[in-house]
């Protein structure tokens, strides 16, 4: 038996049965009705639209990043009936001479509140490289972001993005720190133009896994590229941050992930190309894996694993592709975030190893960044975010202090739960 192919399997098996458990009592957003859900509608299984009219850009994308180009409530999707939704679809760029659109959810209190609402933004763990894999397609949206009861309870507002796309049919810039952090600032700026809503500038940034090195980015970003907006706090759970570190550590990994960071990297940097930044051997099976979504169908991880398994070693190669190995390095979060830090990794996790998460810490701290670090006994990479662990309170109080201005203490703090 395969262990490791079971295990991806199970991984993706497992985003399924999470899917839902972030927030219950869950309704059906339609444009007819908002009557109470049936069993039959809790317990659908996740399935996703393919992208329609709405995601498609406009001819001439405006110049200005973070403009509002349209919105429209959430239809025919699962919710929790404490949250109302829609998405928007807005101007964003990856690097400062190439323009995107990128299309976010965003989830309100049902009955938030008076006044401005601040906000969270979410950024999402890898679900594909391509539009039709991004989170917004999903028929249970609030899949995979935690916690989504308590915070419509806090009032808070959540801002997620899907990322960007630099054209129709391409791939987003898939472990690009930059090209992500900015098409996740951007939705926030969007959603402060939705008419229906009252935000504030202030923001939270709350990232998992690939969203975890986007969360990062964005705090290095946003005080250059943002300035409008002013974030409070920076929380990543087991975050891609040293992506060459990670990936050497776990050759399942890279035959998993390495396609889609090819095709990203070949897209966006004039160094790359996509047969060179992969070995020989996994170059056919590659081709078929950046078309795969990694969520949803299961048939696609599925593939996916099968086509990992025709080849022998990691799928990219960067032992031997210098230019490849510069833009790993260029893509670690390795400069200052002026907002407080928490970086939360699970003890068992596989996926994102706490020996990487470690390193990366150890070396920011001596560095002189200011973080909290939160190491967690027993909890891998999915387990570390379910209902009613550890890291349910203390990242949401957390949160509510960066909220209330309370002071942080100077340095590196590492605690264990």
């Amino acid at each position: 038996m395969n262990v490791a192919r079971v295990g991806w399997i199970a991984f993706a098996l497992l985003l399924l049965l999470l899917a839902g458990t972030g927030c219950n009592r869950s309704k059906r957003a339609s444009s007819e009705s908002s009557a109470a859900p049936t069993p039959q509608a809790f317990h659908a299984s996740v399935t996703a639209q393919a992208p329609d009219a709405f995601y498609d850009p406009p001819s001439d994308v405006p110049g200005k990043p973070g403009e509002l180009l349209k919105s429209e409530p959430l239809k025919d999707v699962i919710l929790p009936q404490e949250l109302r939704g829609w998405r928007i679809l807005y101007a964003t760029t990856v690097d400062d001479s190439t323009p995107a659109t990128a299309v976010a959810t965003v989830f309100a209190p049902t009955d938030p509140p008076a006044g401005p609402r601040p906000v969270i933004a979410w950024e999402h763990a890898t679900t594909g490289l391509l539009q039709k894999c991004m989170p917004s397609l999903v028929s249970l949206p609030t899949k995979g972001i935690p916690w989504c009861k308590r915070m419509a309870m806090a009032g808070w507002v959540v801002v997620a993005t899907d990322y960007s796309f630099a054209e129709k049919g391409g791939p987003h810039p898939y472990l690009i720190g930059e090209g992500e952090a900015r098409a996740a600032l951007d939705s926030v700026r969007a959603a402060r133009q939705m008419s229906e809503l009252l935000l504030e500038k202030r923001v939270v940034i709350w990232g998992y896994s690939q969203g975890g090195h986007t969360a990062l980015w964005s705090g290095i970003v946003a005080p250059r590229y943002a300035p409008d907006l002013e974030i409070l706090g920076v929380a990543a759970i087991a975050p891609a941050a040293n992506i060459k570190n990670i990936l050497a550590m776990n050759v399942a990994a890279d035959k998993r992930f390495g396609p889609y960071l090819a095709l990203a990297y070949s897209r966006f940097y004039p160094d790359i190309t996509f047969e060179q930044a992969l070995r020989p051997e996994a170059l056919d099976a590659a081709r078929q894996i950046v078309d795969l979504c990694d969520f949803v169908p299961v048939e696609d991880a599925e593939r996916i694993e099968t086509l990992a398994a025709t080849f022998d070693g990691p799928a990219l190669a960067t032992s031997s592709n210098n230019a490849l190995q510069a833009r790993l390095a260029r893509n670690t979060p390795d400069s200052l975030i002026k907002a407080p830090v928490v970086i939360a990794q699970g003890l068992s996790d596989t996926v994102v190893t706490s020996s990487a998460t470690d390193a990366y810490v150890e070396d920011r701290c001596s560095s002189g960044q200011r973080l909290e670090y939160w190491t967690f006994t027993g909890r891998d990479h999915l387990t570390i975010f379910q209902p009613g662990t550890p890291l349910e309170e203390l990242l949401l109080s957390w949160t509510t202090a960066r909220f209330a201005n309370e002071p942080l203490a100077s340095g590196c703090v590492h605690k264990s739960f």
